[in-house]
C-alpha cells in the first residue's frame, strides 16, 4: 500500500516538474468591434480611445510573473489592468494567463516590453522577455 502511494505521489510530482519548464509563448489579442483578432508577431494595431489586451502564458506556480521591463510612455498609452487567470484544468502546478489591458491615447508608435521574473531574485536575468511594438491609429 505504501509502496503504492509513493508511486502515485511520484508521477504527480513528476507531472508537477515537467508542467513549470513548458516554454511560453506571448499571445496578443486585439479587440476590433465584436471581434478579436490573434497577432504573433509582436506587432499590434490599435486605434485611439480603444482598448487592446496582451495575453501571456504564465505559471504564478513557479514564483514567475510577467512584469514590465521598462516604463510605457503615458502619454501614448495607459495601463488599464493586469491579472493572472489561473488555468481551470484541476492540476496541481498548472500555467495559467496573465492578461494586460491597455488604453492607446494618441496616434503614433509605442513600445511595451514584458519581462518573466521572480519578485525575489534581484540580480538574476529574466527567464523570458516579450517586446510589442503597437502602431496607434485614429479612428476611422
Amino acid at each position: 500500500m505504501r509502496i503504492g502511494i509513493m508511486l502515485v505521489f511520484l508521477a504527480i510530482y513528476s507531472f508537477v516538474l515537467a508542467e513549470t519548464y513548458v516554454d511560453s509563448k506571448a499571445e496578443v489579442r486585439i479587440p476590433f468591434g465584436q471581434e478579436e483578432q490573434e497577432d504573433t508577431v509582436n506587432a499590434i494595431q490599435a486605434s485611439v480611445g480603444k482598448d487592446f489586451i496582451i495575453v501571456l502564458d504564465a505559471n504564478a506556480t513557479t514564483g514567475y510573473s510577467w512584469v514590465l521591463a521598462l516604463p510605457i510612455d503615458e502619454s501614448q498609452i495607459k495601463l488599464v489592468s493586469s491579472e493572472y487567470v489561473p488555468a481551470n484544468t484541476g492540476l496541481v502546478g498548472s500555467g495559467g494567463k496573465s492578461i494586460w489591458t491597455f488604453k492607446a491615447l494618441r496616434a503614433g508608435k509605442a513600445k511595451i516590453s514584458f519581462k518573466y521574473v521572480r519578485s525575489w531574485e534581484k540580480d538574476i536575468p529574466p527567464a523570458k522577455v516579450s517586446t510589442f511594438v503597437v502602431d496607434i491609429r485614429n479612428k476611422k
